[in-house]
């Protein structure tokens, strides 16, 4: 099997890239490299041609050339789609197109990734796939990166409805793991590296925000069995099953790494200015992927200490 990953040289990407290929299977890798890396890839041997998905030409002869569609790229994380609004929309919607538009010609299956950051403001105990998304408004670009991803799953459902496009739509909810980044905020690197570090922990607001974490193995686990058996036209939550305030987890991870790293609290606007608004609760509701056989196999103290175990092995 040929797969073509788009945003492969992004921290899921990398993750899905080597798994596949310890499998045996055959892998392309499409990425601007703006944000990816592509030496580990090259250590892995994946063929990786630099261009982007709004390169039309290139996306069709691609798609041409591959067996099954992975679709990864996507400015990576709010903070940064709230400084670069356009190119994020440009990605979620001409980049989208143009993969559907070549995967519905050539009658290749496509999986679309995501994000919980689609249902914005609701604060249910858990969501799932059927619930509604309630954004804030336009004025607050902390949105962007909610209303591109809304757009993807828009597009693809209408290119399933309309021309029996082959999609599949998994939702991520905060994939943590091994090579993350903390250069775009993400939580779980920066605490991380602030506790090795004996820096202050930042946490925003009063710390009392709420989300799941799943392990990088556990969601590609989800990812295999979404392509692999899942229905097309569906849509299926992907994350971790404990869910913990990011306060809890500072203290969880200074505990981890006996860090005696204090907590500053820091306000939104301080860290985002005024522009910027928070999801207070993201929680997976996961029975659907259950159905296909989905099953953690990670705690979140497995995964952190796999994490931080990995980052003091990098500093050494």
């Amino acid at each position: 099997m040929h797969y073509l990953i788009t945003g492969g040289a992004g921290f899921i990407g990398t993750h899905l890239t080597k798994r596949l290929l310890e499998k045996g299977q055959q892998v392309s890798i499409l990425d601007n490299l703006t944000t990816g890396r592509a030496e580990r890839l090259t250590e892995l041997n994946a063929n990786v041609i630099v261009g982007c998905v709004t390169d039309r030409e290139l996306v069709s002869r691609l798609v041409a050339a591959s067996d099954y569609i992975i679709h990864l790229a996507c400015i990576v994380g709010v903070r940064l789609a709230m400084h670069k609004g356009i190119e994020t929309l440009k990605i979620s919607y001409l980049g989208t197109e143009n993969l559907l538009e070549a995967a519905t010609l050539h009658q290749k299956e496509i999986f679309i990734a995501s994000s919980s950051a689609i249902y914005g403001k609701i604060s249910q105990l858990s969501v799932t796939e059927k619930d509604d998304s309630l954004l804030g408004a336009s004025s607050k670009a902390s949105w962007l990166y909610s209303v591109g991803k809304l757009v993807e799953e828009h597009l693809s459902l209408a290119y399933f409805r309309e021309r029996g496009t082959k999609i599949k739509i998994g939702r991520f909810f905060n994939v943590i793991g091994c090579y993350q980044t903390d250069s775009y905020g993400m939580v779980v690197p920066n605490f991380v590296r602030q506790a090795l570090k004996g820096s202050p922990l930042t946490v925003y607001e009063d710390g009392s925000q709420t989300r799941t974490f799943g392990y990088i193995e556990d969601i590609l686990d989800g990812v295999e069995l979404i392509t692999a058996s899942g229905a097309h036209g569906q849509i299926y939550n992907l994350g971790g099953f404990e869910e913990i305030s990011i306060l809890e987890l500072a203290l969880k991870i200074k505990s981890l790494t006996s860090s005696a790293s204090p907590i500053e609290f820091i306000p939104y606007a301080a860290a985002f200015g005024s522009n910027f608004e928070e999801t207070r609760k993201r929680v997976p509701n996961i029975s659907r992927l259950r159905q296909l056989g989905y099953s953690p196999r990670y705690s979140l103290d497995n995964a952190l200490r796999e994490i931080i175990a990995h980052h003091t092995l990098c500093k050494n």
